[in-house]
């Protein structure tokens, strides 16, 4: 599945709010984050689907429970640009994390740095990503399925991401 692309025809994100639920969205998912991904993903031309089902895997539907808090609108677990700097940003912990101060941010954060997976730069809008300095030059995927091992460490991250994004247009 491309990471570049739109949504295929007839699917919006009025049909895929509708089908969250099943999936096991929150609330806070389908009303608060869902409307902001797929704004900030069609803006950079980033597949929806697949931004969704990837915010929806990091977030856990939106339930959170890890170190990143619901309160940092931040759809895909970024770090900061220098995590560790200071104690408090090392590892795992919350401080390590971006912080944005709206779901609109964080979504366009968000669809900025999967962007910068593809080689392309951000242009004709401010930059949010704190990563993107890291990915850009670094990689250069065309797929949500190569992003197994590279965004994450787990090889099969990518064919889940997938498997989420076709239920989310009913395939």
């Amino acid at each position: 599945m491309r990471i570049l692309g739109p949504s295929p025809v007839g699917v919006t994100l009025a049909t895929v709010k509708a089908l969250l639920p099943a999936l096991g969205a929150t609330p806070r998912f389908v009303n608060e984050m869902a409307g902001p991904l797929w704004t900030a993903a069609e803006k950079y031309a980033v597949y929806p689907p697949g931004v969704l089902a990837q915010a929806f895997k990091e977030t856990k539907g939106g339930a959170y429970g890890g170190q990143v808090k619901p309160e940092h609108c931040n759809t895909a677990g970024l770090k900061l640009r220098y995590p560790g700097l200071y104690p408090e940003t090392s590892g795992d912990q919350p401080q390590a994390h971006a912080q944005f101060p709206s779901w609109e941010v964080g979504a366009e954060a968000h669809v900025q740095h999967l962007r910068a997976y593809t080689g392309c730069l951000v242009t004709g809008h401010l930059n949010v990503d704190p990563r993107w300095v890291f990915v850009v030059g670094k990689y250069r995927i065309e797929t949500f399925e190569e992003l197994g091992g590279k965004w994450a460490p787990s090889p099969s991250y990518g064919t889940e991401l997938v498997a989420i994004a076709n239920q989310l247009i009913g395939a």
